[in-house]
Formats: C-alpha cells, sequence, structure tokens
C-alpha cells in the first residue's frame, strides 16, 4: 500500500492564503449548494466530481473557514455522487463529450472522487460528516470505473498521466493491484519531459491541468522522486515564462494555448506548492506574480493538495529580484525553440519551433504558428511579427530554432534560418508510365494528386530566409537576407495597446500600411519608412529599410488558403510590404510617454 498521508489538520492550513484568497474560499464555500444543483439541472461528470471535491474539502477536520452547515456540504456531495452514478456507463466510463465512454476523460473525475475518498477515510473518526453514507456512494463508483481504466485506451500524451495517476489514486484508495499495475505500464514508457524542460506538448494549460499535478501524485502513492523530480523541472520552466502581470508565454505551444498568451491563475497552486516545499525564489516570485489570478478552483487545488502534502502550504521564502535593462533575464528553450528576454522595462520572444515544415501540415497537436517574435513594453507593444511571402502559396516564414550568436556591446543576438522550395515534377520514366492513365494519389507537402509524385523526376526552386535578431532594453532590431528569387514578401505587426495614427494608409480590409518615404532614400538603392504609434504610456518607434513598397497582403499558405481559412490575427495590424531582392531591416523601439 502507498506512504500515509501526512499527520496535522486534514484540510489544510488557511495560512497559506492571503486575506483576499481565504475570502475567495469563503465565496466559493457558499456558492457551492448553489453551484451543486446547477450542475445537477445540466449534469457533466467533471463538474459533478469537481464539486465533490470541493464540498469534501470543505467538510474536512482543519477545513477553510466558511458558514456553510455541514448538512448542506454532505447533502451536495451526496447528490452529486447520485448524479455521477446515472453517467456512469455499462463500461465503468462516465457518459459525457463527444469522447464517447472516454477512459482518459473519465480519469478527471475519478483523480476528484479518489482523491475524496482517501480524504473521508483518513477523516472517519469525525461522524458529524456523515462520512461512511458518503463512502457508500463513492466506493461503488470507484469500483465500476476501475476496470474501465485498466483496460482502457487513449488519445494525447497528457493523457497517460491522467489515467496513471487516478490508477494511483484508485490503488491508494482501494488497494487494487491491477490498478497500479497499469499504472506502472503507462510510466514505463518515461515521462514526456524535454531537455529544455517543456513537456513534449509544450502547454502551460496542460503542464497546470495535467502532467504536473498527476506527476506529484504518482511520486508522492509510488514513492517514486524521479516523478516529483520531473514535476518540479516542469513547473521552474513555466515559472520561467511567467511575466510580471502572471500571463505566460505559450507561442511554442503544440495544443489549443499557442494562440494567446495563458493565464497564469492555474498555475498558481503548483508555483506556491513548489516554493513553500522547496524554498526556491523563482516559484516564490511565480507564486506573487499569480496570485491575484488564482480563482477559487485553483486556491481549493492548493488546499487539496496541502492534504496530502502539509508542506506545501508552508512559508515562502523571498521572491527572486525582477530583472532589469542592466540584469536581464533569459530563457532558452532549444529544443522548443524559443528564447524569451526580459529586461524588465521590455521583454522580447523569438520563436522558431513550429512541426510544419517536418509535417508537410498545419493540424491539431502541433505548433503552427508563424510568430517571428513578440516584443512588449509595461503596457504596450508588438504581440505578433509575422513575415508573409508569396512563394507557393507556402505560408508565412516559419523558421529554425533561434541560434545564439555573438553580439556588440552586451546585446543578445540569434540567427534563425528555413529553406522552403516549390517543386516542378518531370514526366514519369518509361518503367512507370501507365497505358490507362491510373497514377498513385499522393500528397507532396503542399497539395496532393493523382500523379505518383514520388516516382517523378522533380526540380525544387528554393527560398532561404536567414533571420538575425538583436534584443536590448527597449528596441529589438531583425534583419532578413533572402537567397532565391524575387518575390514580394509582406511584415505583419500586431499592435497592443497602441493607437495607429490617422497618417497610415489602411487597405481594403482596414489594415494599416506603412509606406516608403519618397524623401527619405536609403543606402544602396533601398527605400526606408518610419512612423511612431502611441499607446496611454508607451510609444512605439517603427523604422523599416529595404526593398519596400507593392502589395499588402497577408498570405496564411495554401493549408488555410483552400478552405476559405485564415490564421490573420484579429485587432489593429501594421503590414509593411517590400519585395526579397535585398535585405530587410526592422527595428522597434519602446519608450515611456512623458
Amino acid at each position: 500500500m502507498p506512504a500515509p498521508l501526512p499527520d496535522g489538520p486534514v484540510g489544510g492550513s488557511p495560512t497559506a492564503l492571503s486575506e483576499a484568497q481565504l475570502r475567495t474560499v469563503a465565496q466559493a464555500a457558499l456558492e457551492l449548494p448553489g453551484r451543486a444543483e446547477q450542475v445537477l439541472a445540466e449534469p457533466t461528470h467533471r463538474a459533478l466530481g469537481r464539486v465533490v471535491r470541493d464540498a469534501v474539502l470543505f467538510l474536512l477536520p482543519g477545513h477553510p473557514a466558511h458558514d456553510v452547515p455541514t448538512e448542506q456540504l454532505v447533502t451536495a456531495t451526496a447528490d452529486a455522487l447520485d448524479g455521477l452514478a446515472a453517467l456512469q456507463l455499462p463500461s465503468g466510463a462516465f457518459c459525457g463529450g463527444d469522447n464517447v465512454d472516454s477512459p482518459p476523460d473519465t480519469a478527471f473525475t475519478i483523480n476528484d472522487l479518489a482523491w475524496a475518498r482517501t480524504a473521508l477515510a483518513a477523516a472517519d473518526a469525525d461522524a458529524s460528516i456523515g462520512a461512511d453514507a458518503l463512502l457508500e456512494r463513492l466506493d461503488p463508483l470507484l469500483e465500476a470505473a476501475t476496470p474501465a481504466l485498466v483496460h482502457g485506451g487513449l488519445h494525447t500524451p497528457n493523457h497517460r498521466w491522467e489515467i496513471a495517476s487516478a490508477l494511483c489514486r484508485l490503488w491508494e484508495a482501494l488497494g487494487d493491484p491491477a490498478a497500479r499495475d497499469r499504472a506502472e505500464q503507462w510510466l514505463a514508457e518515461g515521462v514526456d519531459l524535454q531537455a529544455d524542460g517543456m513537456f513534449s506538448e509544450r502547454s502551460a494549460n496542460y503542464a497546470a491541468h495535467v502532467s504536473v499535478p498527476a506527476l506529484l501524485a504518482m511520486g508522492r502513492i509510488l514513492e517514486r522522486p524521479a516523478l516529483l523530480d520531473a514535476a518540479d523541472v516542469a513547473t521552474r520552466r513555466q515559472a520561467d515564462l511567467t511575466d510580471a502581470t502572471g500571463m505566460v508565454e505559450t507561442l511554442a505551444s503544440r495544443r489549443q494555448d499557442q494562440f494567446e498568451r495563458f493565464d497564469g491563475g492555474a498555475l498558481h497552486p503548483w508555483f506556491r506548492a513548489h516554493a513553500a516545499r522547496t524554498q526556491d525564489p523563482l516559484t516564490a516570485r511565480a507564486a506573487r506574480r499569480t496570485a491575484d489570478r488564482a480563482d477559487a478552483d485553483s486556491l481549493l487545488t492548493l488546499l487539496a493538495l496541502g492534504t496530502e502534502d502539509l508542506r506545501v502550504l508552508g512559508a515562502l521564502p523571498a521572491p527572486a529580484a525582477d530583472p532589469t535593462p542592466e540584469q536581464p533575464e533569459v530563457v532558452e528553450l532549444s529544443v522548443s525553440g524559443l528564447v524569451r528576454a526580459d529586461h524588465g522595462t521590455s521583454s522580447t520572444v523569438l520563436f522558431g519551433g513550429t512541426d510544419t515544415a517536418r509535417l508537410g501540415r498545419v493540424t491539431s497537436g502541433t505548433s503552427s504558428q508563424p510568430v517571428l517574435a513578440r516584443f512588449l513594453g509595461r503596457s504596450a507593444g508588438v504581440r505578433e511579427l509575422r513575415l508573409s511571402r508569396d512563394f507557393f502559396s507556402l505560408g508565412p516564414l516559419r523558421p529554425g530554432a533561434p541560434i545564439p550568436v555573438e553580439a556588440p556591446d552586451g546585446a543578445l543576438r540569434y540567427t534563425l534560418e528555413e529553406e522552403v522550395g516549390g517543386e516542378y515534377f518531370q514526366p514519369l520514366p518509361p518503367a512507370e508510365q501507365r497505358a490507362d492513365g491510373g497514377y498513385d494519389l499522393e500528397f507532396n507537402g503542399r497539395f496532393a494528386a493523382a500523379m505518383s509524385f514520388s516516382r517523378r523526376p522533380v526540380e525544387t526552386l528554393t527560398l532561404r530566409t536567414t533571420m538575425q535578431a538583436t534584443l536590448r532594453a527597449d528596441e529589438l532590431s531583425l534583419r532578413w537576407d533572402f537567397v532565391g528569387p524575387t518575390t514580394p514578401i509582406c511584415l505583419l505587426v500586431a499592435l497592443d495597446g497602441l493607437v495607429p495614427g490617422a497618417d497610415l494608409r489602411r487597405d481594403g480590409q482596414g489594415r494599416h500600411v506603412l509606406e516608403p518615404a519618397d524623401d527619405v532614400p536609403a543606402a544602396d538603392g533601398a527605400s526606408s519608412a518610419r512612423c511612431v504609434l502611441r499607446g496611454a504610456e508607451e510609444q512605439l518607434e517603427i523604422e523599416v529599410e529595404g526593398d519596400l513598397g507593392g502589395r499588402a497582403f497577408y498570405d496564411p499558405g495554401e493549408a488555410y488558403s483552400f478552405l476559405g481559412a485564415t490564421d490573420e490575427p484579429g485587432g489593429d495590424v501594421l503590414l509593411l510590404p517590400a519585395t526579397t531582392a535585398g535585405p530587410l531591416a526592422l527595428t522597434l523601439r519602446i519608450t515611456p510617454l512623458r
């Protein structure tokens, strides 16, 4: 059997929370009976399982302070358990969602229920909470679900840890050796932690809600320090990516959170727990940065963790100092292809880690965002920078990972490279020709046809792009060099907290266009353009030089355009058209408004 739970107050220590957080938790308790009724009116097993977890947490000895009568909490728990029984299928899985009869979806609920079962069993001496009656409802649900998780399959990398964690909790709660054996079978595949500290899905969302809590639970139950270490490494890496506002950089993600930065409130329990347990200043700072973003669910998650490890509710160390222009913080994720440099007054992200070129398509479960950089001040900046080109409809520039190179004057400098090609297919060799004209339908990475592409001689027209990025406090300088045919290109600058001036032309889609200044020639026959955009507290200066002008456009590539779709960002954008006839240089500067 697993190691026993630690001695101490089962419900956790309220001193782990700030006064504001304690009020949030107390309000959640007041709302819980009504919440249970709402969920039962339109039941889902995930929501019902979370009602059970939260209600049991408020029932435990040493629970967070609240004014809800015990009878109401017991009723909410019992009703939620009855609702779950009605949703349980003959397989033991819970019905719900488009993943029909789903073991991994069921595992999320079982993790909550098995935690509640273990916590209630530990508190069984307190007859006032009616633990025995609740266990009579809980145990049949857990016993029925066990075969579904012992024999069931899954879909995604993180599902392995969610199911394995649920199996470990079932073994802890009920002692079924088959549950532990199946968990060990999944764990034998090895934790998918990359060398740069990111899980293979690179997702802050799934780190917060699945992988980190699952590894912590399994490490404790199985007494496997290596699993705890993996969770700690991943937690620290997310702390590295959490900015001063509590938002987490997710551009490298292979999941849905790649499209916008992640609210770090969901990571707060793991930052706070890690900092208290290890006295780590980095995660203490991340806990401080995300504290105001932590909602009731996150705070109750922390307190539930405290029932299993009292250390996570202990005092925090002094947080790490914030970065400054003189002492920036640089995070380099070599496997994920991302660099984040925080100078305190500004921050820059460089990205070259998409999977699109390797797979030849844009698909769920991959990194596909063609965002080359972000450049943000304290309140304004560039949330996305993309370089589109008119080249075989292959989409925007998606280079390889940033490679650090020597830079002058204490600056940071990186090089990112990409080579793409469009194929021209020659006639089939005589031995491959068919009189009936019937050839294999093949996908060549851009389009498909019944042409037996793989058997044809081919000529490839290539375009090689080298991007050099120089990072300083409040400044980002980029230069692109091209080898290949001359073709139109266009920078897309997605603006954040800035108001484009009336002097900028708008195209037919309402996008702003920066055009070259006729009276300001640049060297070597190039042209230049400049504009200043103002926000509430900062302004952004944009300078560009190259073979400017021509058609302003954004081409998402054939993967989107043949469906009539696009991945173009919304909001205010600025287009800077040019060509590959010469180098293209862009400088961005953020300055405060006096």
